[in-house]
């Protein structure tokens, strides 16, 4: 196997987002080959070395990509850990693997949602660079007037 970064590696075997395995390693908490590591983007052999993380062993599982698509019902919030501890997209799904959703949703917004393990895939599709387009369509209930419709119009070519 080739040499990857540790906090990708930390993030692939399910121990948190790459973002927060950072967090970690400059912590303190993350050990390879009985040594602490503080510097991000060390690279390491999972076949060959031993990572620990708050002195565990970090078992090598091979990581499969796993892809959702979801019917959200409204009422779910968008979001792997709510800080208000309202329902998750995630409530809806019993999987043993640490996926994200996508994108995002309004609470109060029901339609297909992806949830996925595969962080490179998040990140191509939701991230400005990639200039993906998405298109929503959406159902009101009750009559919208011109000046509301406009005042979307506005708002969606300042973004």
């Amino acid at each position: 196997m080739e040499e990857v970064r540790l906090q990708k590696y930390l993030a692939s075997q399910g121990i948190a987002s790459r973002r927060t395995c950072e967090e970690y390693i400059l912590n303190g908490l993350v050990k390879v080959n009985d040594k602490t590591v503080y510097e991000l983007g060390t690279k390491i052999d999972p076949e060959k070395d031993t990572v620990t993380f708050k002195n565990k062993v970090v078992n090598n599982i091979r990581n499969d990509k796993v892809y959702i698509l979801l019917n959200k019902p409204i009422g779910y919030v968008t979001t792997a850990k709510d800080q208000f501890n309202r329902d998750t997209v995630l409530d809806l799904i019993k999987i043993n693997k640490r996926i994200v959703p996508v994108g995002r949703l309004d609470m109060y917004t029901s339609g297909a949602l992806i949830l996925t393990n595969d962080g490179d895939f998040v990140y191509k599709v939701t991230h400005p660079k990639y200039e993906i387009t998405k298109t929503y369509t959406v159902t009101l209930t009750g009559e919208i007037k011109e000046e509301d419709i406009e005042k979307l119009r506005k708002r969606s070519r300042n973004r």
